[in-house]
This record gives C-alpha cells, sequence and structure tokens, in this order.
C-alpha cells in the first residue's frame, strides 16, 4: 500500500504532463522506488524496473548483445562442420540481441517479437493482468548516481528523442505512437554529482 503526499502526486502529474522524466532524490530506504512502482499500479501501467550499477552504460537500457554465447555457439559448428548457410542463419546477430528496459517502455510489440528471437534471453517485464500496451509503462532507473557520467549524458538524447538505434535494426526503436509516452522515473541517492546538462 503506497499513500501518495501531495507534494510528489504533483511532481508525477506535473511530469505527465511535460512528458519528461521525473528525478527523485532522497536518501536511502526513503521509498523513492516504490513511488515509481505505486505510480505505475495507480496508472494502471506497465512497471520496468532497472537497477544501475558501476559497469552500467546508457546502451545496456537499450539493448544487450550476447557476443559469448555467439562465440560459444561458432566454435560448437566449428567442431560439427556445419554447412555455412546453417551457421549463417544460426549466428546472426539478432539471435543474441535482447531488448533492454528502454525498448520494453518504447515498443513492447517489437521487443517482445525479439525477446522471443533471441536465444540470450533476458528477462521479460510482467504486465498486469489486464494491460494492453496502448496502456503506457513506468520506467524506474534506480540509483543512476553509482554509474559513470557517461551513464546519464547517454540518456538525454534516448529521452529527449524517444528513440535510439540499435546497430542490427533497419528502422529505430521509437516510442510507440498509440501508447501514451512512458511515464520514466529516475532515482539517486547523491553518492555522486550527476552531470549538469543531465539534471
Amino acid at each position: 500500500v503506497h499513500r501518495f503526499d501531495e507534494e510528489s502526486a504533483w511532481a508525477m502529474r506535473a511530469a505527465l504532463a511535460a512528458q519528461r522524466p521525473l528525478l527523485v532524490r532522497g536518501e536511502p530506504g526513503s521509498g523513492k522506488s516504490q513511488l515509481a512502482r505505486a505510480a505505475a499500479q495507480a496508472l494502471g501501467r506497465l512497471f520496468v524496473a532497472e537497477v544501475v550499477h558501476a559497469r552500467s552504460e546508457s546502451q545496456d537500457l537499450q539493448w544487450r548483445f550476447d557476443a559469448l554465447a555467439r562465440l560459444g555457439d561458432a566454435q560448437a559448428m566449428g567442431a560439427h562442420h556445419t554447412s555455412t548457410n546453417e551457421v549463417r542463419q544460426r549466428l546472426d546477430p539478432l539471435n543474441y540481441l535482447g531488448p533492454g528496459a528502454l525498448w520494453w517502455v518504447f515498443d513492447w510489440e517489437s521487443a517482445l517479437a525479439q525477446h522471443t528471437r533471441s536465444s540470450s534471453r533476458g528477462t521479460q517485464p510482467q504486465p498486469p493482468a489486464d494491460w494492453s500496451s496502448e496502456k503506457g509503462a513506468v520506467l524506474l532507473i534506480d540509483e543512476i548516481d553509482k554509474a559513470e557520467a557517461d551513464l546519464p549524458n547517454g540518456l538525454l538524447e534516448t529521452l529527449g528523442n524517444g528513440a535510439f538505434s540499435v546497430p542490427w535494426l533497419s528502422a529505430p526503436v521509437r516510442a510507440c505512437a498509440e501508447a501514451p509516452t512512458p511515464l520514466v522515473v529516475i532515482t539517486t541517492n547523491e553518492e555522486r554529482e550527476l552531470p549538469a546538462a543531465f539534471l
């Protein structure tokens, strides 16, 4: 159970109206992450969370490529003298490409299709029982201050344009026009100063 205080309720309304991310600052354990989860429930939206760590890069929020699995498959196929055509089909980079959190909230349908195709599957977010992609999503990017400055700076263009490129796709992944703009909630414990341009 989450009870919204007036300040946080107005902050959520402002972020929704402006279609801009909401940066939530505070001490660890003060309910910053819970605020995003509660907003998703109150709005009837899909909730997707990504916890940032020291090695996180902005690309990790968009897509992930499992190069190790591809290398392992290539070595196994080489040992079994597989035909060239079969090798090409099996080692297609799209078979090792998994959607990141931003892909799920921007375009659920294409993320689901790519998740199904990929042999290196990550975690698929679990939508509410009565949810459809037209209802939208809430994305929590948790503890962004743990990452290097490249991550928040790298998010500026993606969040500003509502799109990002994936090397093996012919068209960029875009926020779905039929769904509301995702509500992005970014939390910080203020352990590290965030870049001025991002703020």
